[in-house]
């Protein structure tokens, strides 16, 4: 019989209630201890969604309480220092300006306090500033802006790090990343640019065509999540947002980013289908 991993728990945390549940909805089930975790294995051809209910229902939807900032640095580290480096962006953006010319896509010189001169990315290549290519992403402006991408990437990032591997989900940031940026750029020219939506569109993109071809409990999004997203990147794209919030916003980025992220995520996911049909 073949399992799916289908929630994790932190030790100590009473299971009773949740086996006495899945035993009694005759749903067959594995707890195995990893690291300082209990997880949850259910039979693949068992009714999922109804263990998602069970466990929701019987642990107070614990699988991710109690653990605190260490526990969560330990289980998703990546997502972690990303959000870390997404508030000092957006810090850097509200209380020392001058400073943001080392994060941007490409160099740029304050002319007087509202005119902006701007260098092009060949040149910053030359001086040897690579780290811009991915850097952008951690530019925020404004507390709308970083709670909007922080909620994102909490909610995004969490259960593909936990699921794949820090070093896994470190590639997928670093080269939606580059992707989104370069495509920013590319059709904006040299301008002021940030924000780690193109990355949470990458991966919306990979959750959501991963579990279209490799389901998994882990990857499933709550229901209306990938239209909504879709919807407010149509909406974006509209230029209606600009009425309501100052600033451009970076559709290439997140167009890009999106279809980075269906890429790599068919290219897995294939892969995971395969692997699982040997």
């Amino acid at each position: 019989m073949e399992f799916v991993r289908l929630a994790e728990f932190p030790h100590g945390l009473d299971l009773q209630p949740l086996c006495a549940a899945l035993a009694g909805h005759h749903i067959p089930y594995q707890l195995r201890e990893e690291g300082d975790r209990t997880i949850l294995y259910v039979a693949a051809d068992s009714p999922l969604e109804l263990a998602v209910e069970l466990v929701g229902a019987t642990t107070g939807g614990a699988s991710g309480a109690g653990m605190g900032f260490a526990g969560h640095f330990q289980r998703t580290p990546v997502m972690v220092v990303c959000l870390a480096l997404s508030v000092l962006g957006a810090a850097v953006v509200q209380w020392q300006f001058p400073l943001l010319h080392w994060l941007t896509f490409q160099d740029f010189a304050l002319v007087d306090e509202v005119t902006i001169a701007f260098g092009t990315f060949s040149a910053a290549l030359e001086q040897g500033h690579y780290w811009r290519v991915i850097t952008p992403i951690f530019i925020h402006f404004g507390i709308f802006h970083l709670a909007f991408n922080g909620l994102w990437l909490w909610e995004f990032g969490r259960r593909i790090e936990a699921r794949t591997g820090s070093l896994h989900f470190l590639s997928l940031v670093l080269v939606t990343g580059v992707v989104s940026n370069s495509a920013q750029y590319l059709w904006s020219g040299p301008s002021l640019f940030g924000g780690m939506s193109g990355v949470i569109y990458a991966l919306l993109g990979y959750l959501w065509i991963r579990q279209k071809l490799d389901p998994s409990p882990d990857f499933a999004l709550p229901r209306g999540i990938v239209g909504f997203m879709l919807a407010w990147l149509v909406i974006c794209m509209t230029g209606a947002v600009g009425l309501v919030i100052e600033g451009n916003i970076a559709n290439a980025a997140h167009a890009s980013g999106l279809v980075a992220g269906m890429v790599i995520g068919a290219l897995v996911g294939l892969r995971g289908a395969a692997r699982g049909n040997s």
